[in-house]
């Protein structure tokens, strides 16, 4: 299944970018409008993960499928991003200060998505995240979370194996040109 992702900054649709500094954004020309659909749509807030200002306005209230990264950095933040009530929380891991801060996110909220930044490896600040995929995803259905999203920065995904895919909802968002999609992807978003 293909789903739509939309990147915004300041009210406006952007174009994520990765580079080895971490994220960044391009302008993009189209208008900030958001696809009329039931399919699933993932939202970046760029602000919010590149400045550590969320800006939940740009998206309706009443999305029901809307995933969203707001770029959280602290996992008491959570509450904050939850009252926003623009769709599933994405809880990326690219910032967080280990488990330790994870277990604080998850302690305030159950229903999430773990976001995990895929570049031949794991991009993540903390050394806890910065493991084999495998190796995460069992220590993060430890702590009973299945929902996960790859961001594949580069246009590559990692390699999981089936047995650990068919116990967990994992989905793909491509940030570039995207390569052949995956077995274990439930679903895969496309910048537009």
């Amino acid at each position: 299944m293909e789903w739509t992702a939309i990147a915004y900054n300041n009210s406006q649709r952007v174009k994520p970018v990765w580079n080895n500094r971490g994220f960044n954004f391009t302008p993009s020309k189209s208008q900030m409008a958001v696809p009329d659909t039931k399919e699933p749509t993932l939202f970046l807030d760029m602000g919010g993960i590149i400045r550590n200002r969320p800006d939940p306005l740009p998206i309706p209230l009443d999305l029901e499928n809307a995933y969203v990264d707001f770029g959280l950095i602290w996992g008491e933040d959570i509450i904050d991003l939850l009252m926003f009530d623009r769709g599933k929380v994405v809880v990326p891991l690219r910032k967080l200060e280990g488990f330790s801060e994870l277990d604080d996110a998850l302690s305030y909220a159950e229903d999430v998505t773990i976001g995990i930044d895929w570049s031949q490896n794991i991009e993540a600040k903390h050394t806890d995240f910065s493991i084999d995929i495998v190796q995460l995803l069992q220590k993060l259905h430890q702590r009973n979370q299945t929902d996960i999203l790859v961001y594949s920065l580069q246009g590559d995904y990692p390699y999981i194996p089936a047995g650990i895919a068919v116990n967990s909802d994992i989905k793909l968002a491509y940030l570039s040109v995207s390569g052949p999609l995956p077995q274990w992807a439930k679903g895969v978003f496309f910048f537009e």
